[in-house]
């Protein structure tokens, strides 16, 4: 076998194997799927919908969460178990979130994994 038909069987193993992981991992939803709650990737409210939340916030009282000792909060952040996450409201139309109030600021959550999706302040 020449290096040339090497190289066409090396690739062509490599995206059979490319091809059977992704199937793989799709059937197991691990790969990023459109935002909802059982999506383990969720994207950024948009501008729209950050008004929407923004609003509801100020119109409605919301007790602020007590933070376990050394737990920070930021995009990206992973919340312990013991954090109670809230629902927005139903007609809003975003159950692909889940939020918290700390201090001054409302941090939408992705419910399937607990991570930090967006700060709105």
């Amino acid at each position: 076998m020449n290096e040339d038909q090497f190289m066409k069987k090396l690739l062509l193993a490599s995206a059979i194997a490319l091809a059977s992981a992704t199937s793989a991992f799709a059937q197991a939803g691990t790969l990023p799927t459109a935002p909802g709650a059982n999506s383990a990737v969720v994207a950024p409210p948009t501008a729209q919908q950050q008004t929407m939340i923004r609003d509801y916030w100020r119109r409605t009282p919301h007790a602020a969460v007590q933070m376990p000792n050394g737990v920070n909060v930021s995009t990206g952040d992973t919340l312990p178990d013991s954090v109670e996450l809230r629902p927005l409201p139903n007609d809003m139309g975003m159950t692909e979130y889940r939020y918290i109030v700390v201090g001054q600021n409302l941090y939408l959550v992705n419910p399937a994994n607990r991570r930090v999706v967006h700060v709105i302040q």
